[in-house]
């Protein structure tokens, strides 16, 4: 069953997904976590695929077109802006992980959480975490931007939890490199 949210449509081979935010043992424990939107196992590859789905549109502010608004004080707005989805991409993968990580040891709340899911990954299952973006702009500068700069800020963990793919990327790059994306 295809899952849309965010002007982006994942329409997975098979049913090896789940919704965290579905979850009962998420929903016990959600308080101070953010949970990325859909998790899918990709059992012939033994991947499992993290993914939150975004739809920013483009870089444009309605405030760039009112007088009242200096040059000065839009950059400020679009960086603070940036800052916070950069903010909020990082706190939802690592938040993600650690459920993930919780899981793989075996601990109360992971085993929760491993119930709602249809599939059951090993330490040796490679993990990749998508961060896909509806973006309208013809020029994707911006997602490049974000995408370094979450990256860099992800890595350590990564690193941490051995996660070699993680990824911001816009929709029309993601549709090219997953049949399952549209």
């Amino acid at each position: 069953m295809p899952i849309t949210e965010s002007s982006i449509t994942l329409n997975f081979p098979d049913n090896n997904y789940f919704r965290l935010c579905d979850c009962d043992g998420y929903k016990a424990i959600q308080n101070n976590f953010a949970e990325m939107d859909v998790c899918w196992y990709d059992l012939t590859s033994d991947t499992l695929y993290i993914i939150e789905l975004k739809n920013w549109a483009n870089n444009t502010l309605a405030e760039e077109s009112d007088a009242n608004y200096t040059p000065d004080e839009i950059q400020k707005m679009k960086a603070g802006i940036s800052n916070y989805r950069i903010g909020n991409l990082l706190k939802k993968s690592v938040d993600t992980t650690c459920m993930f990580m919780s899981i793989l040891l075996g601990k109360v709340n992971g085993i929760k959480i491993q119930q709602c899911s249809p599939f059951t990954i090993s330490n040796n299952s490679t993990i990749k975490l998508l961060s896909i973006i509806n973006w309208t702009d013809i020029d994707s500068t911006y997602i490049s931007n974000i995408n370094t700069q979450y990256k860099s800020k992800f890595n350590s963990y990564a690193k941490l939890f051995d996660i070699k793919t993680f990824l911001v990327l816009p929709k029309d790059k993601a549709t090219q490199l997953f049949t399952w994306i549209s």
